[in-house]
């Protein structure tokens, strides 16, 4: 699908894992913090894809986002938003949803033993960032 409303159900979806990870943090959950801010990210970079393209089903989307820079139907200050909050989107992908989700499968760590505060929170931080991304881009292109 590719159309505002995918655009604002993912926004949505990004929304109310923001909200979920937020709440973790009061319970020191920081795998789960981790994991929902992995599905905040990943469904704030499909909110903005489908406004495009199709989103396909996958937790990496750090190299759509980079190939849809290269798409000429995108306007440029979409464009320059995309490039300022792309770091947000990396390394929080496929390996982060496994590691938040499994732990360490290989040493036999679970994800509340393996994920620290530091890394949650950093995750959150970056959830925040592009969820407000996905808004703002929503925003501008309701506009047209």
């Amino acid at each position: 699908m590719n159309s505002p409303n995918e655009s604002f159900y993912r926004l949505k979806l990004a929304k109310g894992y923001l909200a979920d990870a937020e709440s973790d943090t009061k319970d020191k959950r920081w795998d789960k913090c981790l994991g929902n801010s992995q599905e905040a990210i990943e469904n704030a970079g499909k909110s903005i894809l489908t406004h495009f393209r199709p989103a396909p089903h996958t937790h990496d989307i750090v190299e759509l986002l980079e190939k849809l820079l290269q798409n000429k139907n995108v306007p440029e200050e979409i464009k320059r938003k995309i490039r300022a909050g792309l770091d947000d989107f990396r390394d929080m992908g496929m390996d982060i949803h496994i590691r938040a989700t499994y732990g360490d499968e290989e040493a036999q760590i679970p994800p509340w033993d393996l994920i620290a505060e530091a890394e949650g929170m950093g995750g959150l931080g970056k959830a925040r960032r592009s969820v407000n991304l996905a808004q703002a881009i929503y925003d501008e292109m309701s506009k047209e």
